[in-house]
């Protein structure tokens, strides 16, 4: 069979181009360190490589929704520590006022109890750094508590404000204001509110009195315990977010792991691969240059 001298380019071209496309392509992979350009390289590799790039990112929200639950969970934690302190006070000075009250006792004590009362509904309305009340469930922008002559009504709901911090976990990052200070019919503002009514009605005896710091003891015994459970609760979430954090770290670091090895270059097998391929391309050349060359004109004498 006779080959063209034309076909002969043509293969010789075709081979170096080739060659030059193999180290084209090399020099990209060592510069951006993947051994995948493109799905096409290995589309059963690219395929694992989106997948677990997408199972990545779920990860990083989760964290980032920890971010936000931790975040809550602290300030409502700081929130209810300074409602136990408060309440704690209160019940101490009623403690101390056990027993027979003069005229004046009685009003220093009114006076103490409104002042705490004032600080109670100013904590019960506290909003986070977004300006959201930390107390109004799913109302967050509205006031949660207002003053009434009896107590405080509560103007928020008692729904629970819940955010994915994993695959099968959403947890409460709120408490509604009714949760924590009107628990089981227990109206801590009510109960603060007639007791100051109660101070600062000079018909009142002094049995009447007795028994209604009594009862109001019983209330604050009862609402700092109330206090108490809903903050252990905080902080048993914000340890279980803890936890949760180390996890999605150790799985981070294992997708990394898995997508660095499909898809990321092994340096000293390229960097031979381009040394190789070099040589082969120089050799390639110089034949073809020497096939060009070859004419019947050099054989005649």
């Amino acid at each position: 069979m006779r080959i063209s001298t034309n076909t002969i380019y043509q293969t010789a071209i075709s081979k170096i181009n080739s060659l030059q496309a193999d180290q084209s392509k090399l020099q990209q992979q060592i510069a951006t360190g993947k051994r995948l350009l493109t799905p096409s390289d290995d589309p059963l590799s690219a395929a694992r490589v989106l997948q677990l790039s997408q199972s990545q990112n779920v990860n990083t929200q989760f964290g980032e929704n920890r971010k936000v639950a931790e975040t809550r969970l602290g300030d409502l934690d700081i929130s209810l520590g300074s409602i136990t302190e408060l309440l704690t006070s209160v019940r101490t000075n009623l403690v101390g006022s056990a027993g027979t009250l003069s005229t004046g006792q009685r009003n220093a004590l009114a006076i103490q109890l409104g002042s705490a009362m004032e600080t109670l509904l100013g904590l019960a309305n506290t909003r986070d750094a977004a300006g959201n009340y930390l107390y109004a469930g799913f109302q967050s922008k509205t006031v949660p508590f207002t003053a009434t002559a009896t107590g405080a009504t509560y103007n928020g709901d008692s729904n629970q404000q819940m955010l994915q911090v994993d695959t099968h976990r959403q947890m409460a990052v709120n408490a509604s204001g009714d949760s924590v200070f009107q628990a089981n019919g227990n109206d801590i503002f009510n109960t603060l509110s007639t007791l100051i009514t109660l101070l600062n009605n000079p018909a009142a005896t002094a049995s009447t009195v007795t028994t209604g710091v009594a009862t109001a003891l019983s209330s604050m015994d009862s609402a700092i315990s109330n206090v108490a459970v809903i903050r252990s609760t905080v902080g048993s979430r914000l340890n279980e977010i803890d936890s949760l954090n180390d996890v999605g770290a150790s799985r981070d670091l294992q997708y990394a792991q898995a997508m660095s090895a499909l898809q990321d270059l092994d340096y000293a097998k390229a960097l031979s691969d381009v040394s190789q391929k070099q040589s082969i391309l120089e050799a390639a050349q110089k034949s073809f240059a020497a096939t060009t060359g070859l004419s019947l004109f050099n054989f005649i004498k």
